[in-house]
């Protein structure tokens, strides 16, 4: 889902100041918070572990969805929802392409 509405978008600057939903703020709030917690287990390649790590997005990713309109009419809000689930998506493609995994 992330990557069909980012697609074409390459910038993930965030400017917490244009957040005017609580989703998006505890989005970015989890993101960051993640991103920290998984460098090391990317970096060393444990990528097992980075994944577990990034499964406590879930819940803020499931509620930024519910609660924020992604595509807002202000292009400044627009823009920065959009960098911000650009930088989740890239986040998460340091570990794999989770579109790609399904089990059988």
């Amino acid at each position: 889902r992330i990557r069909n509405i980012t697609k074409g978008n390459r910038e993930t600057g965030v400017d917490p100041a244009l957040f005017a939903e609580e989703a998006e703020k505890e989005l970015f709030s989890t993101c960051t918070a993640v991103q920290e917690q998984v460098r090391p287990m990317i970096e060393n390649r444990s990528y097992s572990e980075a994944l577990a790590a990034m499964l406590t997005m879930k819940e803020p990713v499931d509620r930024f969805f519910d609660d924020v309109m992604v595509m807002d009419e202000d292009l400044a809000v627009r823009a920065n929802r959009l960098n911000l689930l650009t930088g989740l998506g890239d986040l998460v493609r340091q570990v794999g392409d989770i579109s790609r995994m399904h089990a059988e």
